[in-house]
């Protein structure tokens, strides 16, 4: 039962913890920069 359900789950849980820091980063960023497009949109 463990081995089927790692053999499932390893890669799915394996890319999560890869790719979900910079995934969280990279929103992060981005919701910052697109508060700052709207700030100089309304400034024009």
């Amino acid at each position: 039962m463990d081995d089927k359900f790692w053999s499932i789950f390893a890669m799915p849980i394996g890319v999560a913890m890869c790719f979900g820091p910079a995934m969280l980063v990279w929103w992060l960023f981005d919701r910052k920069k697109s508060h700052q497009d709207d700030k100089s949109d309304s400034g024009h």
